[in-house]
């Protein structure tokens, strides 16, 4: 596993076309044409919106920074408020929030001396380290002193956006930019073969980074995005040694779509390297129809949700990764396990160390007979588990779970359909509380587990 570098100290290429902050960018991009090469030098470069064209590439001098945000200097009283007049920004409104942040699908950031604070429905509700945009008069409300700090809020919904494809950035600093949900500061869905390279992405509101078919995000610091650190769809699509975390700050509900890395309807994909950490979401995550993937050498640690979730998706590897205490915001039946196999088939997961904290899981299949658009049935199927070191600080849990009615068709796809936990060694405390391995619809301590088939090769460490 390789650290992200991020932003580095280096020059750009020769004959890149400089690009001070104030001048503007797009401006360069359209006179330049396709392929040129541009440097964007020291300095923030505010509220930049670049639509890209054919191989045309981006670079960096150190503490270059795009900036979606307006710099705010002027503030009024009213109240127990601050009042910052004259907003007239308003975003798309998208996604699911968690309960206790309803007002997570509002784009629009606000920040003081680089700290977010929460947006909120009401003006009553508002207090340190909350604000309340009314947008029907344009004005922002909080209680936070802004005498003598910095204040900006978010105006530009992304920093890059296009079609194009061959386009590369690298080593730029991309932050506080309303992007939407599910979309983009930097937004590279629809082009093909986009590179993101030793890039900050930091501080906006939806995802920080989207690619598309062939597309590489490398040697990034990927955090505290509003709902995703990086997205993905396509073909071909590398996610390598990043550094991915506290993103989802700004509430919305991991169930739906949030937390590190959610890659979704894609052939090809390998998650490489990465250290993935404390995202109020699942770590890595491939979804929905999601085959050929790969998950190496990766450390997850400390998100809310599954470290590793492959779900309503086929063939997959799963191997050598470091995972530990994930999962403590999700832990009802069997979810939130540190590596979860949902609704997939032809699954290997094998070489991983995983470190449990007590009332967590280590490595779980699950079923529930969930529907296809097309007609027919997911199935946890052709699953091979095998070889993986889990330490639990409290009981065992691991194995296959059903949650499926009799009389459904895959009411015995776990137990029959040839899945398979073998050669797995599992410590425990001399201490813990009884084990829960499941398989099927039963739970079973260590022996219950092997006469019910699995692990006839497991270990069982008591320590």
């Amino acid at each position: 596993m390789v650290s992200a570098q991020g932003v580095a100290d280096e020059s750009c290429p020769p004959g890149a076309i400089a690009v001070g902050p104030g001048a503007a960018i797009q401006t360069a991009v359209d006179g330049a044409g396709e392929g040129a090469a541009f440097c964007l030098l020291t300095g923030i470069h505010r509220m930049q919106v670049i639509r890209p064209k054919r191989g045309q590439s981006f670079h960096g001098q150190k503490h270059a920074i795009l900036n979606g945000s307006r710099l705010l200097t002027a503030f009024g009283r009213e109240g127990r408020f601050w009042v910052a007049s004259g907003q007239d920004q308003r975003g798309n409104r998208g996604g699911e929030c968690a309960d206790e942040s309803p007002a997570c699908t509002f784009p629009e950031g606000f920040f003081i001396d680089d700290r977010s604070l929460s947006q909120v429905l009401s003006k009553e509700r508002v207090e340190a380290g909350r604000f309340y945009f009314d947008y029907a008069s344009g004005r922002i409300f909080f209680v936070d002193d802004p005498t003598g700090h910095k204040v900006e809020a978010t105006v530009a919904a992304f920093a890059f956006d296009s079609a194009a494809p061959n386009v590369l950035i690298r080593n730029v600093t991309v932050e506080k930019y309303s992007s939407v949900a599910g979309k983009g500061a930097i937004q590279g869905k629809a082009g093909p073969g986009w590179v993101v390279e030793n890039c900050e992405v930091r501080l906006n509101s939806g995802a920080g980074i989207v690619i598309g078919t062939d597309g590489r995000v490398r040697g990034c610091n990927v955090h505290q995005n509003g709902q995703l650190g990086i997205a993905g769809q396509g073909k071909d699509i590398l996610i390598e040694n990043n550094r991915i975390w506290e993103n989802n700050t700004h509430g919305f509900d991991f169930k739906w779509e949030a937390g590190g890395v959610k890659v979704v309807v894609s052939d090809g994909v390998v998650f490489r390297g990465n250290h993935v950490h404390d995202n109020v979401g699942p770590g890595l995550w491939c979804d929905i129809e999601c085959r050929n993937v790969v998950y190496e050498g990766n450390l997850v640690e400390r998100n809310h949700d599954a470290g590793i979730f492959h779900e309503i998706s086929y063939k997959a590897i799963i191997r050598d990764n470091v995972l530990r205490y994930n999962g403590f915001g999700h832990r009802k039946w069997f979810w939130g396990p540190e590596v979860l196999v949902a609704a997939s088939q032809d699954v290997e997961v094998y070489g991983n160390r995983l470190t449990i904290a007590a009332g967590g899981c280590g490595i779980v299949l699950a079923d529930q007979s969930r529907r296809m658009k097309g007609g027919g049935r997911y199935k946890t199927r052709d699953n091979l588990v095998r070889d993986n070191q889990m330490k639990f600080e409290g009981a065992a849990c691991a194995g296959g779970a059903s949650d499926v009615q009799p009389g459904d068709e895959n009411f015995s796809v776990i137990t029959d359909g040839n899945n398979v936990f073998d050669g797995n060694v599992y410590r425990v405390s001399g201490t813990s509380e009884p084990a829960r391995f499941v398989w099927g619809h039963e739970i079973f301590d260590w022996d219950g587990m092997r006469r019910a088939g699995p692990e006839q090769n497991g270990i069982l460490i008591t320590e």
